[in-house]
């Protein structure tokens, strides 16, 4: 008989979503416009994410994806397709990338090594109409960094518009704020395509810093005693400068280090050992 591994509370708390409105202006916004797109049939409607790394894209990205999948899979055999760009992506390489994920026959079969990109290009707008629901393009920005195209960002804005366009798909771009210079260079067709953008921020010291810390430890509260965490936002800022992955580490290293003691409320003496682990460099509080 498998013995499963009992969960710490220090996982338990890892699962919590630290909640703030950006964060529920766009989770709840996007999944707004992909509803009311396909009530209405007409869900070419693109939408952008972008932030700092850790300011909550990916959680963003993995909520939407829970909802969109709990409510259209039944009307779609790929609700949600996620795809990266990455400095060595090539169109070619995209529309390959979108072909795999979706086990198209002629990329199993490996029929044609010589396929043309317009050939891959009117396959995967075949393939995304009949079974996608929404695609995520995630780390856009990393189109900056191609090794192999300087013109790379201009061909994505082209490539991705005619995608937009001859699919009729929910389209999400995520990315860092490298995002607006790609909008900057983008032309007013792609931007009618891709009208709502929905920014996550690195937080200031400010009350919705608190409120932010307050939500968490009510969240926390079946599992955990996290209220020290207001009274010291001061320091907690200090420390992670109102990132909230920086946060997050911060806060299970914490809760670990309690929960090695036994204890179930978390002190500023736990909080100084997971500072000096995470973030050495800063003074204890």
């Amino acid at each position: 008989m498998k013995i499963e591994k009992p969960i710490s509370i220090a996982e338990l708390i890892s699962t919590l979503i630290i909640p703030h409105t950006a964060y529920a202006n766009t989770v709840n916004g996007c999944n707004t416009i992909i509803d009311m797109g396909l009530r209405t049939r007409r869900p070419n409607n693109g939408m952008i994410i972008m932030g700092h790394g850790g300011t909550g894209k990916s959680t963003v990205i993995s909520h939407i994806q829970k909802y969109i999948v709990n409510k259209y899979s039944g009307k779609f055999s790929t609700p949600v397709l996620i795809i990266k760009i990455s400095s060595d992506t090539t169109i070619k390489s995209f529309y390959i990338n979108i072909l795999t994920e979706l086990n198209h026959p002629i990329l199993i079969e490996n029929k044609d090594k010589n396929i043309t990109a317009d050939k891959l290009q009117r396959l995967v707008i075949t393939a995304l109409k009949k079974q996608v629901c929404t695609l995520f393009i995630d780390e856009v920005s990393d189109v900056f960094s191609n090794r192999l195209k300087k013109s790379f960002p201009s061909d994505f804005l082209v490539m991705i518009k005619h995608l937009a366009s001859d699919t009729s798909i929910n389209i999400i771009l995520a990315g860092t704020l490298a995002l607006k210079s790609l909008l900057a260079i983008a032309d007013h067709q792609f931007l009618t395509r891709f009208p709502t953008v929905f920014e996550l921020p690195i937080f200031i010291n400010d009350a919705e810093w608190v409120r932010l810390l307050n939500a968490y430890e009510i969240q926390a509260r079946p599992i955990f005693d996290l209220s020290i965490l207001a009274p010291l936002h001061n320091e907690l800022h200090w420390w992670t400068g109102g990132n909230l992955r920086d946060l997050s580490s911060l806060l299970i290293t914490a809760i670990d280090i309690a929960e090695q003691e036994k204890v179930t409320r978390l002190t500023v003496e736990h909080l100084n050992q997971a500072q000096q682990c995470i973030f050495p460099n800063f003074k204890a509080a």
